[in-house]
């Protein structure tokens, strides 16, 4: 509602919405606002008036994503065969480096410095896997055996995950023979 020249009325008058500033609302010229000299929620149980009365609560900060079991589309196994199954081929080490600052990821730095750092870890060791599977996979492997993994630090912000194994391929599976009666 505006008046004839195009203004609007004072926020808290007839007409005008509430102001948008949390500004509690005036009364009529030459009245006091409401409320006037009464404290918050005076009158209303306090409860109510303050959210839950003698209640604090506390922010807990966000937990990170726990590891998960990760399939790569291949074994990748820290034994040195795979089992029931007879290794035909070696087709060589597979190698692969991940360097990582060491300063925590922003969605890391509000879950705890140790719960962060070990989400971090995880996720290193999971990329490092994952570029040994493409590189085994690649070289035309079957399988990974004899993973292993090896930390370092590079600098004094910098440090790297190394993973390595060796890409080997597979006889093909036996054939299980089910009995018909």
């Amino acid at each position: 509602m505006s008046n004839p020249y195009g203004q609007q009325p004072p926020y808290g008058q007839p007409g005008r919405q509430p102001d948008p500033y949390g500004q509690p609302s005036q009364g009529a010229y030459g009245q006091p606002p409401q409320g006037y000299g009464q404290p918050q929620g005076y009158g209303q149980p306090p409860s109510q008036a303050y959210g839950q009365y003698g209640q604090q609560q506390q922010w807990a900060p966000p937990q990170p994503q726990r590891p998960a079991l990760h399939r790569f589309g291949m074994p990748v196994l820290t034994m040195d065969s795979v089992p029931g199954r007879e290794t035909t081929e070696v087709l060589g080490p597979v190698v692969s480096v991940v360097a990582r600052t060491r300063e925590l990821r922003p969605d890391l730095r509000n879950a705890g410095v140790v719960e962060g750092y070990t989400a971090m870890l995880t996720d290193s060791r999971q990329d490092a896997i994952a570029k040994v599977v493409d590189m085994a996979r690649e070289a035309g492997a079957d399988a990974v055996v004899g993973l292993r993994f090896d930390c370092s630090e590079i600098t004094q912000s910098l440090s790297e995950v190394v993973a390595y194994g060796t890409a080997v391929k597979l006889a093909p599976a036996p054939e299980t023979r089910t009995e018909t009666a």
